[in-house]
């Protein structure tokens, strides 16, 4: 039997968490999931939304779900300065396919049949994501005097009355070392896409370019680095985006800056339970409400 004087002791300190767990409110439980236009967006990935001071999931993972101009939600994801479709999550798999906000037939539903491509592959940072072996690599020459054989035209793009040209090719085609000086091309751009059995070749490519840059293109997150701690512990990891703290979201309700992990000789308290771990043979549960032991 549980010592009376050892109750008594301990009731205060129940009492002042209470207090304490009613003063964190800015530490909101950490959403399952969202959704944005039949989009799940769970964990390490979040929804943006206005005036947000924190969020749980990875940093660089959140998904703005934007309306457009025929007011469809849209999820938008930004990567490095360019912002991205985000066609699919497969949580199960890892992956998440994108396409390139500029290209993409869902964000601008006018057919574009020759999307000019802006924009170089994504620079991660200290993103955890990496291309899967899933894509391709195309390599676009724009405004060039001339088109080396293993490249496609893209008839399109041609400019100047047809002197100034563009081509395409697939980056594993072209030979080792090529120097591409002697066709003064003024841009070069390379694009990720997706490498299904239905990628056109030869001068298919120059005309349908565009339907695949649409397809998007594939990319695997792993785990990040810094919500390790927390993530061993069946923690989800966030952030605090006012004072710059890492956050660890508890599945019993606290909210932490490493882990979930408890020291022995603490208890975990809730506003009707207490759960003990300095006794663990003399007392597995108290209701606070009747004052009896549970065993």
């Amino acid at each position: 039997m549980v010592d009376p004087l050892f109750l008594s002791l301990l009731f205060p300190l129940f009492i002042s968490s209470i207090a304490a767990q009613s003063n964190t409110t800015n530490y909101p439980t950490c959403p399952s999931h969202d959704s944005c236009n039949g989009l799940t967006i769970s964990y390490p990935f979040w929804r943006m939304h206005d005036n947000q001071t924190q969020f749980c999931g990875y940093q660089g993972f959140g998904i703005n779900c934007s309306t457009t101009i025929n007011r469809t939600d849209l999820p938008i994801i930004k990567l490095g300065n360019n912002s991205y479709f985000v066609h699919e999550i497969i949580y199960r798999t890892t992956s998440i396919i994108l396409v390139d906000y500029d290209v993409s037939p869902i964000v601008i539903p006018v057919p574009n049949h020759c999307p000019r491509v802006l924009h170089n592959n994504i620079d991660f940072q200290s993103l955890p994501f990496s291309f899967t072996e899933f894509n391709a690599n195309l390599s676009f020459h724009i405004n060039c005097n001339g088109i080396p054989d293993f490249a496609t035209k893209i008839p399109c793009l041609e400019s100047d009355s047809g002197r100034r040209k563009s081509c395409v090719n697939l980056v594993r085609n072209e030979p080792k070392d090529f120097n591409w000086s002697t066709y003064s091309c003024d841009e070069h751009v390379v694009k990720t896409v997706l490498n299904n059995d239905n990628l056109p070749d030869g001068d298919r490519l120059g005309r349908e370019y565009g339907g695949v840059l649409s397809r998007g293109f594939e990319l695997q997150w792993r785990s990040l680095e810094d919500c390790g701690k927390c993530e061993e512990s069946n923690g989800w990891c966030g952030h605090n985006s006012i004072t710059g703290e890492s956050m660890c979201f508890c599945s019993d309700g606290r909210t932490t800056t490493d882990h979930c992990k408890t020291k022995k000789g603490t208890f975990i308290m809730t506003p009707t339970s207490i759960k003990f771990q300095f006794y663990p043979r003399l007392v597995d549960f108290m209701d606070i409400t009747s004052m009896t032991i549970l065993k």
